[in-house]
C-alpha cells in the first residue's frame, strides 16, 4: 500500500501467525493485540476483530495516540459505542475512521456525484437490497449469536449509505424521524431462539423528507447481491455492481452474481488509501465515529421495531424513543 508499511499483526490464532509468516515475511505476529500498541514504529492500527472487542481495543488505541481504522460496527451495543465517540472527541488529533466501505466504492461515488451535480435532482427515496449467500455449513448461525442481529450486522452498511446519499446535494447531516421493521425466517429456524431472522424489511424516514427502504437477506440462493436504487426529481439510478451491469438471472446456481469481494474488493483498497491520506495529510475522516454512532442508533431502533412489531420515533437529537 503506497505511503504505509505493515510492521506488525496481532491475532490469537496460530493459523494467522502461519499466514503472516508465509505472506508477510519479517512481519511479527503477536497473540495479544495490546502488544502492538507500545511498539515504537506503529502510528496507526486497523482493528478487524470480533465485534465484541471493537470498542475496548479502539479506546486503548486512542489512549496510546494511535490512529484507527475500525471495522463496522463500533459495537453491537449502542451504550458501548458512546465511550468510543467520547474517547475520540477528547483526542481530535487522533484519526478514527469507521469501515463503511460503501462510501469508498467508485460506482456509489459516481452516483453521489450525480446527486451533487443535480443531474438526478434532490433524492427522495433510496432502495437498498443486500443479500448474503445462503450458508449451509452452520457457520453463519453460530456467528449470528454474537453479531448483534441482522440490522446491526448486515444492515449497518445500508443504513450508513442512506444517511450519506440522502443528505446530498447539500451534505448536511440528516436525522431519522420514524422507522418500521419486520422480519421472517426462511432457511435458518435456529435464529428464532436468538430473536433474529434471515430476511428483514425496513423503512427509514428522515427529517429532510427523504425515505429509505431496506431488504436484508442471509439466504441469497444465487450468490451475493448488492442493489441500490436512488430516485430524484430528475430520474433514477440503479447500481448493481462495480461495472454497473445488471444481473440477468435470479435462478439459484445460475446467476452471474459476484461474491462480496468481487463487488467491494476495490472499495476496500480505496478505503485503506483514504485512511492513510487522512492520517498523513490531516484531512477529515469520511466515515467518522459520529457516523458509526448514528447508524448504530438506527439499527438499534430497527431491531426494537422488529422484535415488538411497533414503529419507533426519534427525538430532536436523533435518539430513538423505545416504548
Amino acid at each position: 500500500m503506497p505511503r504505509a508499511e505493515v510492521v506488525a499483526i496481532a491475532d490469537p490464532s496460530p493459523l494467522a501467525a502461519k499466514w503472516a509468516q508465509e505472506h508477510l515475511p519479517g512481519v511479527p505476529c503477536y497473540a495479544d493485540p495490546e502488544q502492538i500498541f507500545n511498539l515504537p514504529k506503529v502510528d496507526a492500527v486497523v482493528i478487524s476483530t470480533i465485534t465484541s472487542t471493537h470498542a475496548p481495543l479502539t479506546i486503548k488505541a486512542i489512549e496510546h495516540g494511535l490512529h484507527v481504522l475500525l471495522e463496522k460496527p463500533i459495537s453491537i451495543d449502542v451504550e458501548d459505542t458512546r465511550p468510543v465517540v467520547d474517547a475520540a472527541s477528547k483526542k481530535p488529533e487522533v484519526k478514527v475512521m469507521i469501515g463503511f466501505v460503501r462510501r469508498y466504492d467508485q460506482a456509489l461515488n459516481g452516483l453521489a456525484g450525480e446527486l451533487v451535480g443535480s443531474k438526478l435532482g434532490k433524492p427522495y427515496l433510496l432502495k437498498s437490497t443486500s443479500m448474503d449467500p445462503y450458508d449451509e455449513t452452520g457457520f453463519f448461525v453460530a456467528y449470528a449469536r454474537a453479531s448483534g442481529g441482522i440490522f446491526m450486522d448486515c444492515g449497518i452498511h445500508d443504513i450508513d449509505m442512506s444517511r450519506w446519499l440522502l443528505s446530498l446535494p447539500s451534505g448536511t447531516p440528516i436525522k431519522p424521524t420514524r422507522i418500521t421493521a419486520s422480519g421472517l425466517i426462511t432457511a435458518h429456524p435456529e435464529l428464532a431462539d436468538q430473536g433474529d431472522c434471515d430476511n428483514a424489511l425496513a423503512i427509514i424516514e428522515y427529517d429532510n423528507g427523504s425515505s429509505c427502504t431496506l431488504h436484508l437477506s442471509r439466504t441469497g440462493m444465487a450468490g451475493y447481491e448488492s442493489r441500490v436504487e436512488v430516485y430524484g426529481k430528475g430520474g433514477k439510478q440503479v447500481i448493481t455492481k462495480a461495472a454497473g451491469a445488471p444481473f440477468e438471472s435470479a435462478e439459484a446456481g445460475t446467476a452471474d452474481m459476484p461474491s462480496y469481494m468481487d463487488r467491494y474488493g476495490e472499495a476496500f483498497i480505496h478505503e485503506a488509501k483514504a485512511f492513510i491520506d487522512c492520517v498523513l495529510d490531516d484531512t477529515p475522516s469520511r466515515s467518522s465515529v459520529y457516523d458509526g454512532l448514528q447508524a448504530a442508533l438506527i439499527a438499534k431502533a430497527l431491531t426494537h421495531s422488529f422484535k415488538t412489531g411497533k414503529a419507533v420515533e426519534f427525538d430532536k437529537d436523533g435518539e430513538p424513543v423505545l416504548l
